[in-house]
């Protein structure tokens, strides 16, 4: 009889014990925890949205000379292309880009371009295999609103390969670019880019 007492109370000791640290372990959250957690989310969320939206469309700068007179302009350009995979990621051959200009102290203020780029690859620049070098050669059509006209262009460039498993972050293109444009109507100016390109490469 002693010993099924004793196992009894001993079985009740355990359940109430059991049960304080359930208890515990589900309780509401604390007001330093919710602004804690409140502060993380709304400085790491927005930082994510910006670098990936900084990936996918980085900015470049230009130097654009048109009638004799140089302008500055901040270039926005992204796009896709076709390649092949080299050691480290896939690495484009030929790119169709997408890119908006906004020209600084200038009375047309926006152009915008698409372009087919040709890529041709050299070597890696470092053992890791990451930077692979090249040049390109492109041409498009590009417009002012109302003018339209075409571009042709060439550039040097540091390539980082887009990795299939990171679809937000794509190719980058590191370099300069000169382009030669001219509008239908005879109007010719020129543009040296010096920046980084995106392109979602397959």
């Amino acid at each position: 009889m002693k010993r099924s007492l004793i196992v009894l109370t001993s079985c009740i000791l355990f359940i109430g014990q059991a049960r304080g640290q359930d208890t515990t372990a589900i309780s509401a959250p604390t007001t330093k925890e919710d602004i804690a957690l409140a502060t993380i989310t709304g400085i790491i969320v927005p930082l994510a949205i910006a670098g990936v939206v900084v990936s996918a469309v980085p900015p470049s700068y230009s130097i654009v000379a048109k009638e004799g007179v140089a302008y500055g302009a901040v270039n926005l350009e992204t796009g896709f292309g076709i390649g092949e995979k080299k050691v480290t990621g896939v690495f484009s051959d030929w790119r169709l880009s997408f890119s908006y200009s906004f020209v600084l102290n200038s009375k047309v203020h926006n152009v915008f371009r698409t372009e087919v780029k040709h890529d041709l690859h050299f070597d890696f620049v470092e053992r890791r295999k990451i930077f692979l070098s090249g040049v390109h050669i492109s041409s498009g059509l590009l417009t002012d609103f109302p003018n339209e006209g075409y571009t042709v262009g060439a550039g040097a460039w540091l390539k980082t390969p887009w990795l299939s498993y990171f679809g937000f972050f794509p190719q980058h293109t590191y370099g300069i670019t000169y382009r030669y444009n001219k509008f239908f109507r005879g109007k010719v100016f020129h543009e040296f880019s010096l920046g980084i390109t995106a392109a979602f490469t397959n």
